[in-house]
């Protein structure tokens, strides 16, 4: 492969990792401008799911398993903890 095409490459891969970052940000839009509290909470969830998953993907771009393991593991949890705190949030 030449290093113009290896070039390109590497920037297409960081313009799709900022897209995925600037995406993300929408559901921040959605809890500030929400008042209901399971709301929030279903916004919160979604938006650490696609924080973990441009985890994942930039970790397969640099072929890293530490990063992949890192955002699989972000994934699990922060959805648990999400369910966890919906849980609570509805018995109160």
């Amino acid at each position: 492969m030449n290093p113009v095409s290896y070039q390109f490459l590497d920037l297409s891969q960081y313009v799709f990792v900022y897209c995925m970052l600037l995406i993300s940000f929408i559901p921040l839009a959605a809890i500030a401008r929400s008042k209901d509290t399971p709301t929030r909470i279903a916004v919160a969830s979604s938006f650490s799911t696609k924080l973990a998953m441009m985890i994942l993907v930039f970790g397969i771009y640099r072929g890293d398993w530490m990063i992949g393991c890192i955002g699989a593991f972000v994934l699990i949890v922060g959805d648990a903890g999400m369910l966890i705190l919906s849980l609570m949030e509805m018995d109160l």
